[in-house]
C-alpha cells in the first residue's frame, strides 16, 4: 500500500503506436488514455484495448516512467519535512503530492517541482525528526508522523505511538485515556500476550504486543530521540519523484498518481 505514479510516453500522441483495433481512443476526463466507450455493453472492446495498450509501442503499457513513490508513511514524512522547512521554500512540492491515490501533476508544474527537488536534496538540514529507537542497537522502531498523530500500533483495546513528548499507549475510549507515557523505558514480554513497561520506578502491564518485534526479539530498552535530517535522508522519495518529473518534462505529459 502506498503511492505509485507513471508518465505516458509520446508514442500515441506522435502516431508511433500500432493501430488500435477498437475506437474511439482518447484521453478521458481523469487524464488516462482510454477507450472512450462505457464499460457496460463494451467489455470485449475494453479488453481488446487493454491488450493493445500493453504492447502498442516499445514502452511497457505506453509508460515513459513508472515508479513506486513510497508507502504512505514515507509520503507523510516527506510532506512533514516540507512543512518544517517552510512551504515558501518548496511551494510546488508542498502541494504536488496527493493525500489520496489519484490525480495528476501537469508537466509545467513538474518542471518547477524538479528544480525544487534538486534544491531539497542539497539542503544540509531540513528538519528534526522524532524517533523511537532500540537503545542497544540504535535501530529505529517508530517515527513521529504528525498527520497520524504519532500512532503506529493498533490493538482491540489500545493504540500506541510516538510524538515529541515520548512513547505513549492510549486506550480506545472516547476520549482516549493515557495508559503509559515515557521518553525512556524498558519492556518485557509476559505470558498471555501481555507486556510489562517500566519507567521512572513505575510498572505498567498491558494486553498488547511488544514494541519493535518485526520478526526479531523485542528490544529491552527503548528511548525517544530527536535527530536532524538532511535532504539526503529523503532520497527514498526524492529519487523516484525526480525520475517522474524528468519524464514529465521530456514528454510534456503529466505525472499520474495511482
Amino acid at each position: 500500500m502506498g503511492l505509485d505514479a507513471f508518465v505516458y510516453c509520446r508514442c500515441w500522441q506522435d502516431g508511433l503506436t500500432t493501430l488500435c483495433p477498437v475506437e474511439p481512443v482518447g484521453i478521458d476526463e481523469e487524464g488516462y488514455l482510454a477507450l472512450l466507450l462505457q464499460w457496460e455493453g463494451n467489455k470485449a472492446a475494453h479488453r481488446t484495448f487493454d491488450a493493445w495498450q500493453a504492447e502498442a509501442c516499445p514502452h511497457k503499457a505506453m509508460e515513459q516512467a513508472s515508479e513506486h513513490v513510497s508507502n504512505w508513511a514515507g509520503v507523510r514524512l516527506f510532506q512533514q519535512a516540507l512543512r518544517a522547512a517552510g512551504p515558501e521554500h518548496f511551494p510546488t512540492l508542498a502541494t504536488a503530492l496527493p493525500n489520496l491515490n489519484g490525480g495528476s501533476l501537469p508537466a509545467d508544474r513538474a518542471a518547477v517541482a524538479l528544480a525544487e527537488l534538486d534544491a531539497f536534496a542539497r539542503t544540509d538540514r531540513i528538519t528534526d525528526e522524532v524517533e523511537l529507537i532500540d537503545e542497544a542497537t540504535g535501530r529505529v522502531l517508530m517515527q513521529y508522523v504528525e498527520s497520524y498523530h504519532g500512532v503506529f500500533m493498533f490493538g482491540p483495546d489500545y493504540q500506541a505511538g510516538v510524538d515529541p513528548d515520548g512513547f505513549f499507549v492510549l486506550d480506545r475510549a472516547d476520549p482516549p485515556a493515557t495508559l503509559f507515557r515515557a521518553v525512556r523505558f524498558g519492556q518485557r514480554p509476559l505470558p498471555g500476550d501481555r507486556v510489562e513497561l517500566t519507567a521512572g520506578g513505575t510498572r505498567t502491564v498491558l494486553a498488547m504486543r511488544p514494541v519493535g518485534t518485526h520478526g526479531e526479539p523485542p528490544p529491552e530498552r527503548l528511548a525517544v530521540r530527536s535527530r536532524s535530517r538532511s535532504g539526503d535522508d529523503f532520497a527514498y522519495i526524492v529519487e523516484p519523484l525526480r525520475r517522474l518529473c524528468a519524464a514529465s518534462v521530456a514528454t510534456g505529459n503529466p505525472v499520474m498518481w495511482v
